[in-house]
């Protein structure tokens, strides 16, 4: 019964089991490393415009934002407690006025958070009740050329192998008319997938 409560605080982490669950997203080795990869893989350009959907306890901002110098990041989360974690972590970002943290639904951003030239997910997808009108309206807010990234790694409670999840979710970018779609693979066990595609067409 506390598993379950503890697996079902991952989605919206909140409360004791949240703490314990945002613990574990920290400190896990593949979450960690995992966040490291993507974020090597993005390698963005020092005055690109960031946004992260799902942060968590904000692995993937602290590997990101040091190699901003006139870019940002915008970092959207539910959970109060994850927002307030990861903005701990990444003080000095918030502080360096390139790292800003907002409480937000991803299926229904507020209309200022556009503009971007990278939106990332790390193991948010599975939460989507309508997975491709959400990935729709976070192509809205891309820049022309600008590339839609969302990663997926199998959690415990999944039976969705990475290929799978990453061939459902590169049929949705493709439904969308997304370009350059694919995928790149971290060898873990399980591995890791990151499928990406890019915005060169206004979205109606």
């Amino acid at each position: 019964m506390i598993k379950q409560q503890i697996i079902q605080q991952f989605h919206h982490p909140r409360g004791l089991l949240g703490r314990l669950a945002g613990h574990i997203m920290a400190t896990r080795r593949t979450n960690v490393e995992r966040n490291r990869w993507i974020a090597a893989k993005l390698d963005p350009a020092p005055s690109t415009r960031i946004l992260e959907i799902g942060h968590g306890p904000g692995l993937a901002i602290a590997a990101l934002w040091p190699r901003l110098t006139s870019g940002h990041i915008d970092a959207v989360e539910i959970s109060d407690l994850m927002s307030r974690t990861a903005s701990r972590r990444n003080r000095s970002g918030v502080d360096a006025g390139r790292v800003k943290f907002h409480i937000a639904d991803a299926q229904q951003l507020p209309t200022e958070l556009d503009g971007y030239d990278i939106i990332l997910g790390v193991n948010v997808s599975m939460f989507w009740c309508d997975p491709l009108a959400t990935i729709a309206h976070l192509v809205d807010r891309l820049n022309l050329g600008g590339e839609l990234v969302i990663v997926y790694m199998p959690p415990p409670t999944s039976d969705t192998p990475a290929k799978t999840m990453a061939a459902k979710l590169e049929a949705l970018f493709n439904q969308l008319e997304l370009t350059d779609v694919h995928h790149d693979t971290m060898p873990f066990n399980p591995p890791a997938v990151a499928v990406r595609g890019t915005k060169h067409n206004d979205h109606e």
